[in-house]
């Protein structure tokens, strides 16, 4: 495993209750690539591993989606290591985290 993190931003999250923003926490530490998280001001940093499996990123992508949290920093999972599936077009989070498809199929994977 890695001895470097990768850190996630989620700014301005609006929870409908408290028992949503609880929904929220509970989710994310079940993340098994989270390896831990901190809020500053009205930012949450959540600190992730960097060898994410496809099921935590999958996760993310879903957590992400849910609650409004900006998914282009996601991009960052887009490797070898991580299924095609992220990168597919067709599904709901591509034009948030890859932008549009002209942009998107320049890119290299990393």
């Amino acid at each position: 495993m890695s001895g470097t993190e990768i850190v996630l931003e989620a700014t301005g999250i609006r929870y409908g209750s408290l028992n949503d923003e609880a929904a929220f926490f509970e989710w994310l530490d079940k993340i098994p690539a989270v390896r831990s998280h901190d809020g500053r001001l009205r930012t949450l940093y959540i600190n992730v591993d960097p060898e994410a499996d496809d099921e935590s990123v999958r996760d993310l992508v879903a957590l992400f989606h849910r609650y409004h949290v900006d998914m282009a920093q996601l991009r960052v999972f887009d490797t070898e290591r991580i299924g095609d599936w992220f990168r597919d077009p067709q599904k709901y989070w591509h034009e948030s985290i890859f932008g549009t498809s002209a942009q998107a199929s320049g890119d290299e994977r990393h």
